[in-house]
């Protein structure tokens, strides 16, 4: 179902995956958004979240060279540098560092409740958002979403169709899918349903290379990385009778073995792996900046967006974030379990404890 409605956004700017392929074409006939691009003629940029996944970079790299080809003068921007596991994305060696000074006739945020996500400052006319995040700031009538999509790429997939599908092209199609498979981990979460598969159907025969996009992501860790998760996973500690499990990234893992922030994406999904657990996360460490970086995973069964959200965070039902702004790492972990209980409580996975 999309949503923003009540924001002031045209449901017709949105994909709603619940429905069929003859409805979802019947609501791609008008979307705001195209009609907004199509009539720009100044500097376009479009930005992903900090600390960037394949999701946030494919969509914006996919939009970007397919605006390039329709004549435009877009950019890919990101405050992070990119990581390495992802460099391999057609047209990442592109991207701009932000903040710049130039200022853009038109900003669009991808995969991202908001352009405070960027964590840099944009300056822009207009601006508008394209996810599949729940909630977030709405921005008018051009905002795409629909938090029922398998990935922002795929919203952007819909969204260049209606265009013109003749012009994605082989970069186009592998930038999609990479944020596709890696949403739907390779098609094993819970998103993956049969408009996943179809959508995964018409990239590759438009060029996407699964194999391709599955190796350069998951088989080029470093040694280096292989020395980071040998530390993290020391740290595993089980909570609530193994209900909660988790992982603390501190600072000095990362001077130790040589590897960058970026090095610690996906390692939540280790103490996820362990049995009977049905919420997992992963607490990092990020002193420049004051925080401590929080990702949260379920198994299915427990709302985790309702446990971030709570933190001033949010994301997805089964995949979510924050940051909980503490320096000492006791404080931020009684923070962070504090808020997981109360959640667990709530969706009646435990009972609430009585004083007395």
């Amino acid at each position: 179902m999309c949503t923003g409605a009540s924001k002031g956004i045209n449901l017709k700017s949105c994909v709603d995956f619940g429905k069929n392929s003859t409805e979802v074409n019947m609501v791609q006939e008008s979307i705001p958004l195209i009609e907004l691009l199509k009539e720009e003629e100044g500097p376009i940029l479009v930005a992903t979240h900090e600390n960037p996944d394949a999701d946030a970079l494919g969509s914006a790299l996919a939009l970007c060279e397919f605006l390039r080809k329709k004549g435009k003068n877009a950019f890919a921007g990101c405050k992070d540098s990119i990581p390495h596991f992802l460099n391999f994305l057609p047209g990442a060696e592109d991207v701009i560092r932000l903040p710049v000074e130039e200022l853009f006739s038109l900003a669009i945020v991808v995969d991202a409740s908001g352009f405070y996500r960027v964590n840099a400052e944009i300056r822009a006319i207009k601006r508008a958002r394209i996810d599949h995040h729940i909630g977030g700031e709405f921005y008018g009538e051009h905002d795409y979403i629909d938090p029922e999509a398998p990935s922002t790429t795929a919203l952007v997939y819909k969204l260049l169709c209606a265009w013109d599908r003749t012009a994605i092209d082989e970069r186009i199609a592998n930038n999609l899918y990479a944020g596709l498979a890696t949403d739907t981990g390779f098609f094993r979460y819970s998103n993956t349903n049969a408009e996943a598969f179809s959508l995964a159907k018409e990239l590759v025969e438009l060029g996407a290379k699964p194999h391709w996009v599955y190796t350069n992501f998951s088989e080029r860790e470093s040694l280096n990385k292989m020395r980071l998760i040998s530390k993290v996973l020391d740290t595993i500690t089980m909570h609530e009778d193994g209900l909660v499990a988790g992982i603390s990234v501190f600072d000095r893992f990362f001077k130790e073995t040589g590897c960058e922030y970026a090095d610690s994406e996906g390692l939540v999904n280790y103490p996820r792996s362990i049995d009977g657990v049905e919420v997992a996360y992963a607490i990092i460490e990020k002193p420049e900046e004051g925080i401590w970086k929080v990702s949260l995973r379920s198994k299915g069964r427990v709302d985790v967006e309702r446990i971030a959200r709570s933190l001033g965070g949010g994301g997805h039902k089964y995949a979510s974030g924050c940051k909980i702004r503490v320096r000492d790492y006791q404080t931020a972990m009684e923070t962070l379990l504090r808020a997981v209980r109360e959640e667990l409580v709530n969706q009646g996975f435990l009972v609430k404890q009585t004083v007395g």
